[in-house]
């Protein structure tokens, strides 16, 4: 069973994607509304083998379902954004009972949620592969970076700063992260339209904020064979993610020297971001993400036989 606001219009609609998924593949129930989870499963023909739910996508926990502590089939909570909304989520586990977390980052889960850390299911981004690719445009763009400059990401903010007047430069910034009107759905650059400007650039500046996300453009510059700056983690190489072999790996004293190298260097450049397009699309598509879902749930419900 999913229970899920609809993300299908939201600015990031990658857990749409992963529902229609599971939809495609298997026998899905789905739920958007709040409410308390005795009278919802009473709504369902059969009771489901596992429910999953997703409620932290936008400023509050929704949809909020009551009562998860009382029922014996074992459920799951995705968390997304692991600093956001985080003692409201943590009385909400708390309260619920809630035994299992798929959440998209790893280590700063554990240190933020201490007490829930033996509840992780590690459960990275990915990207849509129909999307995300190859578009096979002219290599037009010599610098991109789009996102969030604010504090949360100091290297950018010296990357912004470094290249602000260099016309070789595009900076686009975030959108912001909400339910799209019609209007901001063409005005904005988002969906393919941002996976095609991806794939225009030569090289994409990224980074894992202050907190050391394997943020989500990690996965989608390499997905467009684009060849990737940004700084290598521990969590990220545990992803499989090879700094040299799929990406380039910089921090604050260095990414320039190595973007001018890698401008220059058109082979190098094109091997390692073919290298990095094989890997994405191999590991971290929404395909394999949904599989890696279910054969952890199989999992968890053997374990509750």
């Amino acid at each position: 069973m999913w229970i899920a606001y609809d993300t299908s219009r939201f600015v990031d609609d990658n857990f749409s994607l992963l529902e229609k998924e599971l939809a495609a593949e298997h026998d899905l129930y789905i739920w958007r509304k709040p409410g308390h989870i005795h009278y919802i499963l009473k709504q369902l023909p059969e009771p489901p083998d596992f429910i999953l739910l997703l409620n932290d996508i936008g400023q509050r926990l929704y949809p909020r379902v009551k009562g998860l502590s009382t029922t014996n089939i074992p459920t799951g909570l995705f968390v997304n954004d692991v600093h956001r909304l985080s003692k409201i989520r943590d009385n909400y586990i708390r309260k619920n009972n809630i035994p299992y977390i798929f959440s998209a980052v790893r280590d700063t889960f554990r240190s933020v949620y201490p007490a829930h850390k033996h509840k992780l299911v590690w459960f990275p981004h990915f990207i849509d592969s129909d999307r995300f690719d190859d578009y096979q445009q002219e290599k037009n763009i010599e610098l991109l970076m789009m996102g969030a400059v604010d504090d949360h990401y100091p290297l950018r903010q010296k990357i912004r700063a470094t290249y602000n007047h260099d016309h070789r430069f595009v900076y686009h910034s975030h959108p912001g992260y909400h339910t799209l009107s019609t209007k901001e759905e063409k005005d904005y650059l988002i969906d393919r339209k941002y996976a095609m400007e991806l794939n225009k650039a030569k090289l994409f500046f990224t980074c894992p904020s202050i907190y050391h996300y394997p943020v989500k453009k990690y996965f989608e510059a390499l997905a467009c064979r684009t060849l990737l700056l940004a700084p290598t983690f521990p969590e990220l190489e545990d992803l499989g993610f090879i700094p040299g072999y799929h990406f380039v790996a910089v921090d604050e004293t260095n990414f320039k020297e190595k973007a001018d190298y890698y401008l220059r260097e058109q082979s190098e450049r094109e091997i390692i971001s073919t290298q990095g397009y094989e890997f994405v699309h191999q590991f971290h598509s929404k395909h394999q993400r949904m599989k890696q879902l279910v054969t952890s749930m199989e999992n968890i419900i053997q374990q509750h036989m």
